[in-house]
């Protein structure tokens, strides 16, 4: 099959499989939203973002080593990767129960900030039970790299589909029962299992074992040394905003703005979705055996990424109040216009895909310094903007901070030589269209 066409079919499967993702979130999240009260999406918020920022600050690019590495075809470097894969899981286990344990102490001493989400009681609790889930994650088979570095994704996207659809059924029948935000730990810990039981089904491949290989280390963390830096910025990038206003609103202000995040970054996590497993295994694969055509294909198959991406946006941000009027109750109200501010952030993806050509280039450093100067600047940024201008402010600098980052994205295009101006922008005319048209409706229709 040609590059072409498994480009083709993998993005495929990727799409479908995050569109079907999304849409049994949504429909849980729904009813979930009618079981349970704001405060606990909130508190299950905070939990989440600290989840993930402990587990990309120890990430060491295990994942997109395999897929890039000329050498993932032997036993020994990929035995290795899993064998680091499980010890990485056994520390984050134990780094995350640690900090409940310190959480716990501050929580019952009076030493955080009343009335915000840091100082709920179960909070500790819920992060000691939520750290199995690192551990769980550790044993996953090494397997689902490789099909996904073999553009491989209609298993990747079963097991993922099959764990979220069993995990979400249980939360839904444990809060119909409970009302508890309990519910939503249970169904989190039962849908890890089920991945990773799924993991190591035999028509994957060869069974995963422990492996240490001293090559296969030097390469995994030649390379994922800078990866580590990188996942650090991109966890401060991408989840700090809520652990910046989780100091700064009420636990229900968090909750209906964690809605609002969660419709706006919906699409845009479906885009990253493609661009981090079909492009960037694509490219890889270009880097690895014919570089002189990266720019070329580089720029094809983004330009059908960048017209649906303005579209899209264009209609979030003249029309988003309206899909929160239709889909939530008066308590969610709020999230409309959090929804049409935050859906700018995604016009800046296209341009943002140029990460995926330094990682299938081997710069992992690039990518760190690009992620750390706008995690700085996110961190400056919202807390001024909440001092001056409120919620609103805050909102705003969320969906904006990541423009700091295009003029040093095609600095380092230009130095490889893959920068095509034209190709840039050409696609930018498409959102001004849809946004004109959609405001022009909304004011027409008294909306």
């Amino acid at each position: 099959m040609s590059l072409k066409n498994k480009v083709f079919k993998g993005g495929s499967w990727v799409l479908v499989g995050h569109f079907v993702s999304q849409a049994v979130r949504l429909g849980g999240n729904l009813v979930l939203t009618r079981l349970l009260v704001p405060e606990m999406f909130g508190l299950m918020a905070v939990v989440t973002v600290v989840l993930n920022g402990i587990a990309m600050f120890s990430d060491l690019g295990i994942n997109q080593n395999v897929i890039q590495s000329k050498n993932a075809s032997e036993k020994s470097y990929i035995n290795t990767a899993w064998a680091v894969q499980i010890l990485r899981g056994l520390i984050i286990f134990l780094f995350i129960l640690t900090l409940s344990a310190f959480l716990y102490y501050l929580g019952v001493n009076n030493l955080l900030p009343d009335n915000t989400v840091y100082a709920d009681p179960q909070l500790p609790f819920i992060l000691a039970a939520m750290s199995v889930t690192g551990l769980i994650s550790g044993f996953n088979s090494i397997n689902l790299a490789l099909l996904n570095r073999n553009l491989q994704f209609n298993q990747v996207v079963i097991i993922e589909l099959l764990s979220q659809v069993i995990g979400l059924l249980l939360m839904i029948c444990i809060a119909y029962y409970h009302r508890d935000i309990w519910a939503l730990v249970t169904g989190t810990i039962v849908s890890s299992l089920i991945k990773l039981y799924l993991s190591h089904h035999p028509s994957l491949g060869e069974k995963s074992r422990w492996g240490w290989n001293k090559q296969a280390l030097q390469e995994i963390f030649h390379f994922g040394k800078w990866v580590f830096g990188a996942s650090i910025f991109t966890f401060l990038m991408a989840q700090g905003d809520r652990l910046i206003l989780g100091a700064l609103i009420t636990p229900h202000e968090l909750g209906v703005y964690t809605i609002a995040f969660f419709l706006a970054m919906s699409f845009n996590k479906m885009v990253r979705k493609v661009m981090s497993s079909v492009l960037y295994s694509a490219l890889s694969d270009v880097v690895r055996n014919r570089p002189q055509d990266l720019k070329r294909v580089y720029y094809k198959m983004r330009m059908p990424l960048d017209i649906v991406v303005m579209v899209v946006v264009g209609g979030l941000v003249s029309s988003g109040h309206l899909v929160i009027d239709f889909l939530y109750d008066e308590r969610y109200q709020e999230a409309g216009w959090m929804l049409e501010v935050l859906s700018l952030s995604t016009i800046f993806l296209g341009t943002t895909m140029a990460g995926v050509c330094f990682m299938a280039l081997g710069d992992s450093k690039s990518i760190m310094f690009l992620t750390g100067v706008t995690a700085v600047f996110l961190f400056i940024t919202v807390p001024f903007a909440f001092h001056f201008y409120g919620l609103y402010g805050a909102v705003i600098a969320i969906a904006l901070h990541s423009v700091i980052e295009i003029p040093l994205i095609f600095y380092k295009m230009h130095q490889y030589k893959l920068l095509s101006w034209l190709d840039e922008f050409k696609a930018w005319p498409v959102f001004f269209l849809v946004y004109g048209l959609g405001h022009y409706a909304m004011t027409f229709f008294g909306l």
